[in-house]
């Protein structure tokens, strides 16, 4: 069969991150998972091998179909790599996907476009294939229904665009901060596409006081700390009239169910104006929970979701490939005026009971890409582990040990795991 027949093409909420040239340094986030066992590459490529059919959307290459951005249907082998390290380019080789696996005595690391996955659906592909390594291994293991497997017949996924279904949904403006002016943290002179990565971690059933109210929604605690340890570090040039504003992430499947594993993430805004020693640390997580309940709310959601949409018809529009490049920058720019750092939310790693107990760690990075600090995080374990990625060349010493501090200050029980320095995959657009 031709594959010009059988194309497909960006979603609206992948399409930026291909598109975007410079600023797709970023596009590529990282999920790294830590097993008891030391991990036998060709098990591990075995098991990728047999989940992909469960994730038909990511066995693609890229083209190019009329200066446009596709994907082509792509049938080779995926090659588990040796190692961890970053700084390849994706599509090179012997690999043509835009995803790499790599290991390394017990960790396995999952390089995924953000062009083809969000927070969620990268959890759940990263979660199959664990599974199915275990299994394949000979370690005891069952499935309690919240892994996708290979058992029974295949699931017929849909491969439209989740976005499109927005369209027919009432949509209003919330009237908060959606327009805040936000503060812009300066960016390194240099170049460099490495960062400074530090991981703190935050036991769920050690919080006390008002902050247990907020341990459903992370975001209401972790943003008015960070905004905060930011205005501490870089705030002394900011204008009269700006706030540090978090760019949250937030997965709509939560409130607009689909069968499309495409991206379905929209950001939301929470500008940071209560200071610490102003207010009581109590009303201000309060603040942030109405900022956000506003703007959970299913009109406020599609009014939001229209906007990415916008964004994504604006750059197919382009008549040249040059000519997209330069719309889908122009959109990366604007998401960049329009606030100060990047929050990505994994959500909770629910896995089976018999699966836990070979899995030791489980985490995503977000690396820069528009912002030069942006943060993951995600539910493991009953304990939040928090991801911060600093561009290399930002004055960064003592943010994260600030950050983990006002926490414990405010009974955020809260301490530092680890930090390192990374250079992300790259991705070269064609």
């Amino acid at each position: 069969m031709d594959s010009s027949s059988t194309l497909s093409y960006p979603a609206a909420g992948g399409c930026l991150s291909l598109y975007a040239g410079k600023s797709s340094c970023g596009a590529v986030p990282r999920f790294v998972v830590s097993l008891t066992m030391h991990v036998d590459r060709q098990v591990l490529e075995d098991a990728a091998n047999e989940v992909i059919f469960l994730f038909p959307h990511l066995r693609v290459r890229l083209v190019k179909d009329a200066g446009a951005y596709a994907f082509a249907p792509e049938e080779s082998r995926i090659h588990v790599r040796d190692g961890l390290g970053g700084g390849d380019v994706l599509g090179s080789g012997p690999d043509p996907y835009l995803f790499r696996i790599s290991c390394s005595f017990k960790t396995v690391c999952f390089d995924i476009h953000s062009s083809l996955l969000d927070e969620r659906g990268m959890l759940a592909f990263v979660k199959s294939v664990i599974f199915r390594y275990i299994q394949l291994s000979g370690y005891e293991i069952d499935n309690d229904g919240s892994v996708r497997c290979l058992k029974g017949e295949l699931p017929r996924e849909s491969a439209d665009d989740p976005f499109d279904a927005m369209e027919d949904i009432p949509a209003s403006r919330p009237a908060w901060y959606m327009d805040a002016k936000a503060f812009n943290i300066p960016l390194p002179v240099s170049d460099a596409a490495g960062c400074h990565v530090v991981q703190m971690q935050i036991p769920l059933s050690r919080l006390r006081s008002h902050a247990r109210e907020y341990a459903d929604v992370p975001e209401t605690f972790i943003s008015p700390i960070v905004s905060h340890a930011l205005l501490q570090e870089y705030g002394a040039p900011m204008a009269a009239g700006e706030y540090v504003v978090a760019a949250v992430s937030v997965n709509l499947r939560r409130f607009f169910p689909t069968l499309s594993l495409k991206p379905f993430s929209i950001n939301l805004s929470l500008a940071y104006n209560r200071k610490f020693g102003d207010y009581p640390f109590n009303t201000i997580l309060m603040s942030q929970k109405k900022f956000i309940e506003a703007q959970l709310k299913p009109d406020a959601l599609a009014y939001n979701a229209l906007r990415t949409v916008a964004d994504y018809e604006k750059i197919s529009e382009g008549k040249s490939q040059d000519e997209r490049m330069r719309l889908a920058a122009d959109a990366a720019a604007r998401q960049a005026k329009s606030s100060t750092y990047m929050l990505h939310n994994a959500g909770t790693v629910g896995m089976p009971s018999s699966m836990m107990r070979y899995v030791t760690e489980f985490y995503p990075i977000y690396v820069p890409s528009v912002h030069p600090f942006v943060l993951s995080s995600v539910i493991f374990g009953n304990v939040l582990v928090l991801t911060a990625a600093v561009k290399e060349g930002c004055r960064s010493a003592g943010l994260c040990r600030r950050i983990v501090s006002l926490m414990n200050e405010n009974d955020i029980c809260a301490f530092i795991s680890d930090e390192f320095d990374f250079v992300p995959m790259k991705y070269k657009p064609l």
